[in-house]
């Protein structure tokens, strides 16, 4: 009797502790990390300077293998590192960011210095302040928003997201979502989605309102996966004048059945 109650017992455990890793997949805690630094060009009041700020979410150690192999992720796409902790690599991108700024702009401000007009054009800046978001409930976009500026008049502006599962760390490519030969069919959603948005019946009227000037429609690199849509990013001048800013088009699934993977939208469910 004492065994049968002492193995009842073992795997009333075992079947609690199961349900205690099912309630925590894909559960994923992250901490924000920061690296700034301010540097003078010259050793003027006034000199021009070179700005630096990062805050940047990273996954925690509590969130194991699987959050590491997404800050691996991030710091590659970002930094262009590997086998950096994503602090290590914020920092050492501060510095040498700021290093660079002074090592080749310095000789050119010198012969510039007694003219006061061109002192703006050696104003730096680069910001990143990139967020985790769970976007479904096996998926997480990371997404980092970059500004920076090199003496321009305007400043660039970016958003870069990164997609993953957040089961497994695995970043989510365009060649798991969509079967070979979507990017014609896709490239027409597009076009339809902005012509909707900005009410426009043809081409030309894209046009006379800034939108592909220059280009034609395209697939962006920048997309944001959730669990109905996703959301495909053109980012300042790339298919519109500046002014009109980020371009978001969202897509259901539905409307991308017809070359969207069956193997993708189960790993979602």
């Amino acid at each position: 009797m004492f065994i049968r109650i002492k193995w009842t017992f073992f795997v009333l455990l075992l079947l609690f502790f199961s349900s205690c890793r099912q309630e925590d997949e894909g559960k994923l805690t992250f901490e924000r990390l920061e690296a700034e630094r301010s540097v003078k060009l010259s050793n003027e009041d006034l000199s021009p300077l070179c700005s630096v700020s990062l805050k940047m979410d990273c996954a925690t150690e509590t969130s194991g293998p699987v959050g590491e192999k997404i800050n691996q992720a991030i710091v590659y796409r970002l930094f262009n590192q590997e086998g950096v902790g994503m602090q290590a690599a914020m920092n050492q991108y501060v510095e040498a960011y700021t290093l660079s700024y002074k090592q080749h702009m310095l000789p050119l401000y010198n012969e510039d210095r007694a003219d006061t007009t061109k002192r703006s054009w050696y104003e730096f800046h680069y910001i990143i302040n990139a967020t985790a978001e769970q976007t479904s409930s096996r998926t997480l976009a990371y997404l980092a928003t970059i500004d920076y500026s090199e003496g321009h008049a305007n400043s660039v502006h970016q958003l870069i997201p990164l997609n993953f599962y957040s089961t497994t760390g695995r970043q989510i490519q365009p060649k798991d979502i969509f079967v070979a030969g979507y990017e014609p069919l896709l490239t027409r959603l597009l076009l339809q989605a902005l012509m909707e948005k900005t009410e426009s019946q043809t081409i030309g009227q894209l046009k006379e309102k800034g939108y592909l000037t220059t280009v034609n429609m395209y697939i962006p690199e920048n997309f944001i996966v959730s669990d109905n849509t996703i959301t495909f990013i053109f980012n300042p001048s790339e298919i519109a004048s500046r002014e009109l800013g980020t371009i978001e088009l969202v897509l259901t699934y539905a409307q991308m059945e017809k070359f969207i993977k069956k193997k993708f939208l189960n790993s979602l469910q």
